[in-house]
């Protein structure tokens, strides 16, 4: 009797420890929406929207302790891009032609809380796509359908071209794909005006932060030598 009441003492303890040093509430949402995309959702249209449902609980408030704090807006971006790779087949794609993508650029508009215990849902399409990048739109809804927040979010592919990705997934179809909304006309989307403001934000800051590096290198060899 003994024995197993250290057992469990020791099991309780070992995941506490687990609990403090993992993010167990991250990997385990990440593990359900995985589960979900793949066999519960029906798959879609790379030009499709793909939709995630959540409720903002105790965890996500912030000290007000009354509506969402602005991290865990980004935090579920990672659930949304998870949710719309599996589910038109992006990931797959990509991974096939042994390339990888991560999260290059994000911004986030706040427009409205959203309050504890309320519920919303994160709205994700492509809106624009180059060679290197593909450019995601979130929107966080709530019940009455105003957007609360809006996210952009430049998504970087390496070792494979943007271009030709989304020529297979557009022009190969799965059979699994029963409707397909956005992209019935199969054409490359149009850079808007403020998505074209904001890669030419983010490209003179990547210009000003090159020459940051270059100038520190040049520092750092003169002190060598």
């Amino acid at each position: 009797m003994v024995d197993i009441y250290h057992l469990l003492l020791g099991l309780a303890a070992l995941l506490l420890v687990i609990y403090f040093i993992v993010e167990l509430n991250y990997f385990l949402r990440s593990l359900l929406c995985l589960i979900q995309a793949n066999f519960f959702k029906q798959k879609k249209f790379i030009l499709d929207e793909t939709t995630i449902s959540g409720i903002c609980i105790s965890n996500d408030v912030d000290y007000l302790l009354n509506h969402m704090n602005n991290a865990r807006y980004a935090r579920e971006l990672d659930f949304a891009k998870l949710d719309f790779y599996q589910r038109t087949g992006l990931y797959k794609n990509v991974a096939s032609k042994g390339g990888a993508l991560f999260v290059g650029a994000t911004t986030i508009r706040y427009r409205r809380f959203i309050k504890i215990f309320t519920k919303y849902q994160i709205k994700t399409k492509i809106i624009y796509w180059d060679n290197q990048n593909i450019y995601l739109e979130h929107q966080f809804l709530t019940k009455s359908g105003f957007v609360n927040a809006i996210a952009m979010c430049r998504i970087r592919l390496v070792k494979v071209d943007a271009e030709q990705i989304m020529k297979d997934l557009i022009e190969n179809v799965p059979k699994k794909v029963i409707d397909i909304e956005a992209g019935k006309n199969k054409q490359k989307l149009t850079l808007s005006p403020e998505l074209e403001k904001w890669i030419e934000s983010n490209q003179i800051s990547s210009e000003k932060l090159r020459e940051k590096d270059k100038s520190k290198s040049n520092e750092e060899v003169g002190g060598i030598a």
